[in-house]
């Protein structure tokens, strides 16, 4: 773990593989509004291809994306009159551990288990000075309220997200779900548990090696993708990792996580699941604070092709035994558990300023449009101020580039079916192609 010089380990990690920060004399005061927690699925399947006939983009490269796009909502969103001050993290997890594989594959112990904290991972991190400030007690950074805070929003999404670009998903197909989504959970509850918390997750499913009191085989979908909550267990199959993350949300009041101690807070973790008896109970509720932005990328599965990948991948099977569930549902089935799409459909409703985003694998043809003159996006012959108007416009800048958004499709340079810095990139390259006199001092790349 990267530090800076004045900066020690103050924080017991919940479990091996989550790193946390702390500082000498550390304020534990709260400063932010709101705690953001992004967590990343880095496993192998968010390797596969998001485009149909296409290596690239990757679900991966969808999700920073999608990353950014929600960092770039937020910079823009206001409360009322004013944009709050809100506190961010950024997480990965996926399973690559020496149990799974020969350490001479692997590269044991530098391998990640679960869930880890890849930002910030020092004080300087949060940019000092410059809108930013590094918040001790949640081992986050807060982003100023106001224009003030515009330079980290930026950071987050154009250096930070877009540099895990680099970071591609792991080799193996271990894919801790259920104990990372309950991690972070306890993260944000030990960071604010009486201030408003999101937890901003990209992820193509897939649960199969949590190993925490969170896990479980997976649960049948739900009729309806809805919650019974007059049923034990809400309708979730019992003792499923659905059921038992769910139960560890609700009783995370009564049993609060202990960061200070790892045995404790693994039997504080055991003690939400199995209370009374051991199931969601009728009158439970989930936690006011709490909101979910998930983000779910998959493909439907080709009849014509049931064996192409993520659609071979039996581990995305997860309820017993899974040859009954791929027989049900056919060839023609979404590459996520069917049961973790109903789940995450039935939990957005639930949790207040919740959101849930379905990125399915889309043909080649839909991403981009090709102009006769790169980055010209209005077709004029000159690629010039106008052209960078259209791609920065509030609709476009950091938007999903799939028809109808024909502004965004156009903006598309690099047709991977987002609007970021990297078509802003093409457009600058080509800056002032065609314009002959009228052509202009090529400006910065936008943030």
């Amino acid at each position: 773990m990267r530090t800076h010089p004045y900066v020690v380990a103050a924080w017991i990690p919940l479990a091996a593989g989550v790193a946390v920060l702390g500082a000498p004399g550390r304020a534990h005061a709260q400063s932010a509004d709101e705690y953001v927690l992004i967590l990343l699925d880095r496993s192998a399947s968010m390797g596969d291809a998001a485009v149909t006939g296409a290596t690239t983009p990757a679900f991966w490269d969808n999700a920073i994306a999608a990353a950014q796009n929600r960092v770039q909502h937020d910079k823009l969103t206001l409360k009322g009159d004013a944009r709050p001050a809100r506190a961010y993290a950024v997480w990965t997890f996926f399973d690559d551990t020496c149990s799974k594989c020969p350490s001479n594959v692997c590269g044991c112990p530098n391998t990640q288990k679960n869930v880890k904290q890849i930002w910030p991972l020092a004080v300087g991190d949060c940019g000092t000075g410059k809108g930013g400030a590094y918040e001790g007690s949640s081992d986050m950074c807060v982003f100023a309220a106001g224009e003030a805070g515009d330079k980290m929003y930026d950071q987050l999404k154009n250096k930070v997200l877009a540099g895990l670009s680099k970071q591609r998903p792991g080799s193996h197909n271990n894919t801790p779900l259920a104990e990372s989504l309950c991690y972070a959970v306890e993260r944000l509850q030990m960071a604010a548990h009486d201030k408003p918390k999101v937890l901003l997750l990209e992820t193509d499913g897939g649960e199969n090696s949590s190993t925490t009191p969170c896990s479980g085989f997976g649960s049948v979908p739900l009729p309806g993708d809805g919650f019974n909550k007059k049923q034990e267990g809400w309708g979730l199959t019992l003792g499923s990792w659905q059921e038992t993350f769910l139960r560890r949300t609700i009783r995370i009041g009564r049993f609060p996580p202990r960061p200070d101690d790892p045995q404790a807070n693994a039997a504080q973790e055991k003690a939400a699941v199995s209370f009374v008896r051991g199931v969601l109970l009728p009158a439970e509720k989930l936690p006011s604070t709490l909101s979910l932005h998930a983000d779910l990328h998959y493909a439907v599965c080709d009849p014509a092709n049931p064996s192409s990948t993520p659609c071979a991948d039996t581990d995305r099977s997860a309820d017993l035994p899974s040859r009954e569930l791929v027989a049900k549902t056919g060839p023609k089935r979404p590459s996520i558990h069917p049961g973790e799409l109903s789940f995450f459909k039935a939990l957005v409703p639930n949790l207040s300023s919740s959101e849930l985003r379905e990125f399915v694998r889309v043909p080649a043809a839909s991403l981009g449009t090709k102009h006769k003159l790169a980055g010209d996006l209005d077709d004029s012959g000159c690629v010039d101020e106008s052209d960078l108007d259209l791609m920065t416009g509030k609709d476009v800048w950091f938007q999903r580039a799939l028809p109808p958004a024909q502004a965004a499709v156009r903006a598309d340079l690099n047709h991977d079916g987002w609007v970021n810095q990297k078509d802003a990139t093409i457009l600058l390259s080509t800056w002032g192609k065609g314009c002959g006199k009228s052509a202009s001092k090529k400006p910065p790349l936008p943030e």
